[in-house]
């Protein structure tokens, strides 16, 4: 009888798991799948100025984006600028960590200025680096010893773009690297002092292989967020001069908020997630083999 009962309460159909997940499921349906399913609509069709539907268009926004030369200069500049950014990033964040790993005194000190850049929002570390960046009396060019208009001149403002980001981006890379650098065993550095192994040798042999999940996802982290990245390239030099800086994500603003041009936008946008997509199932694809657990 017991068992029977036991069974029947197994069976029976709970509605109060589903009314707790309702508000959560409809703001999920709201924000993220209607406009993602509306996205995918409004790609293979004719917009108006407002964003309606005017009538179906096939492939052709498809094949116009992807025979303008205007497009292949920004997917070359998005390229560009995710490679900067997570090479730069990974660079600078992992010499940062590998510097702080043992702890000493006063440490903490200078842990909180390596990771002071992720507290500082896009907006204000745009005007500061507009400031530093000037060609008339800029803080850059004064150390470097030259007179070049960073931000105006085609030939360096996606790197000045790349180098702002790369900042931006340090803090939070910063800590994911320093704890697995610091989850490396003590007994394991300390035979490798007394087997007389120096400091580049126990970090390349043995700290960068056992940290290699936080550097793996710190790598492939800095990659999407440069795909994402847009608040810096609005505010430094709004995509200019001549589309040097302008990257899918600006060129989906642009074409949407700007032009009015909402298919183009749509189909732009959907392409920006293809390689998002494909960047996170190479990431998937190559875990195993690159990652050390």
């Amino acid at each position: 009888m017991h068992e029977k009962r036991r069974a029947a309460g197994r069976n029976r159909f709970t509605l109060t798991p589903y009314l707790l997940l309702l508000p959560s499921m409809a703001l999920f349906v709201m924000f993220t799948l209607w406009p993602f399913v509306k996205t995918i609509i409004l790609s293979f069709a004719l917009t108006d100025k407002k964003g309606d539907f005017v009538k179906w268009a096939g492939l052709s926004n498809y094949v116009r984006i992807l025979t303008s030369s205007t497009f292949r200069q920004v997917f070359g500049n998005t390229i560009k600028f995710a490679l900067i950014v997570c090479l730069g990033t990974l660079a600078v964040s992992l010499l940062l960590a590998l510097i702080s790993a043992e702890r000493e005194r006063g440490s903490r000190l200078y842990e909180v200025l390596y990771a002071l850049p992720m507290a500082v929002a896009s907006a204000p570390a745009a005007v500061i680096f507009t400031f530093l960046m000037r060609k008339e009396g800029g803080t850059l060019n004064a150390i470097l010893g030259v007179n070049i208009a960073w931000l105006q001149d085609s030939r360096w403002a996606l790197l000045a773009v790349s180098l702002v980001t790369v900042w931006l981006s340090i803090g939070a890379s910063y800590i994911f690297l320093l704890v697995g650098f610091r989850n490396v065993p003590g007994d394991l550095l300390e035979c490798a002092k007394l087997d007389g192994a120096g400091p580049f040798r126990r970090a390349f042999s043995i700290m960068i292989p056992i940290a290699s999940p936080q550097i793996f996802f710190v790598v492939f982290l800095n990659i999407t967020n440069s795909l994402r990245a847009f608040a810096q390239i609005k505010l430094l030099t709004n995509g200019g001069p001549n589309n040097s800086t302008s990257t899918l994500i600006f060129s989906v603003y642009q074409n949407a908020i700007l032009n009015g041009r909402y298919e183009t936008a749509c189909a732009q946008a959907l392409l920006l997630f293809l390689v998002i997509f494909a960047a996170t199932r190479i990431q998937r694809a190559t875990e195993s083999r690159m990652v050390f657990y």
